[in-house]
């Protein structure tokens, strides 16, 4: 890995994370950690795969790991907009949210939500954001009074599903599930989107036997934790997909695209999201051959493929890299 004087001289990812760490989460946050070529100026802290008190600690416990307490942490949201209660996976994830582990770490000191604005008003077209959780906090961004959200670069989201069932209702992934007004106010406001759907996110599955191997051979301060929170998820995710052997790592993608987007299919479309009913949390577009556009509604990126041995090999690299 690249390191130092030599990491100076490369040109940097300047990314802002929304995340709620949980495995895949924390995952993801390890690898933009440790990529020689992405620098991470803030976490947002918020709801969805645990609660918001525990994606905090979590987020604190990562960047303790990692010796860089100097990243900001953010408050984010603690419930969705629709007004319901949040739902949390610790059956997926562990009763703390990185399976086994419990981190010893008192809930941190962190920033204002304002904190992400005064990152945009700093860092501009230059900063991309990355929301791996439900878009409550993203969703915040678009419509509060102080929003420079248009000042900022890309936007990737982890969510939505395109021609594939969902994995929280038969037509309904997770994140846009646990917020789907959130969801629709970022479709409907959001001009530089890009969806990273169940299409590509629940291939990107790491095979029990490889993450052996990322754990023996990672010289990082994530070595300790690396295996025993990947099989408890494997575990968990074994009774949901039998003979699944391993989990998918649905966050890690965002930041494999953003780095290595040749190994991506990208299509342009509107993306809709229903917000009630008993379709509420689909994600749709119109993927005839000569769609109708909406007007006055923005065009978004969906990922709707990936070159899955290409991002293997690229996780591999960037955990194991010294």
């Amino acid at each position: 890995m690249k390191t130092g004087k030599n990491r100076e001289m490369i040109h940097l990812r300047k990314v802002l994370i929304i995340a709620d760490p949980g495995v895949d989460d924390a995952f993801a946050i390890m690898y933009a950690l440790l990529h020689p070529e992405i620098e991470v100026v803030g976490i947002v802290a918020e709801y969805g795969n645990v609660s918001q008190e525990v994606a905090l600690r979590n987020t604190a416990y990562l960047l303790q790991l990692a010796d860089k307490t100097d990243i900001p942490i953010i408050k984010g949201a603690d419930k969705p907009l629709t007004g319901t209660n949040p739902e949390f996976f610790f059956d997926i994830h562990g009763a703390h949210g990185l399976g086994e582990i419990i981190p010893r770490i008192q809930t941190p000191d962190h920033d204002r939500f304002q904190k992400v604005y005064e990152l945009i008003d700093t860092y501009g077209k230059d900063l991309t954001i990355i929301n791996l959780s439900r878009f409550t906090s993203l969703a915040l961004t678009y419509i509060q009074s102080e929003s420079n959200i248009d000042e900022a670069g890309d936007v990737y989201v982890m969510g939505g599903a395109f021609f594939v069932p969902g994995n929280r209702t038969s037509v309904a992934e997770a994140n846009v599930y646990g917020d789907p007004q959130a969801a629709k106010i970022v479709a409907a406001h959001g001009e530089n989107v890009t969806f990273v759907p169940l299409n590509v996110s629940n291939r990107a599955v790491i095979p029990l036997d490889t993450m052996k191997k990322v754990a023996a051979e990672n010289d990082t301060p994530f070595s300790k934790i690396i295996f025993p929170i990947m099989n408890y998820y494997s575990t968990q995710y074994e009774s949901i997909i039998p003979g699944i052997d391993g989990a998918p790592l649905h966050d890690v993608t965002l930041f494999s695209y953003l780095m290595n987007p040749e190994d991506y299919k990208v299509v342009e479309r509107q993306v809709s999201v229903n917000a009630i009913g008993p379709s509420q949390g689909l994600t749709y577009a119109d993927f005839r051959p000569s769609p109708e556009y909406i007007e006055s509604y923005p065009m978004h990126n969906i990922i709707i493929d990936f070159n899955q041995n290409a991002f293997i090999k690229d996780f591999v690299d960037i955990m194991t890299a010294n």
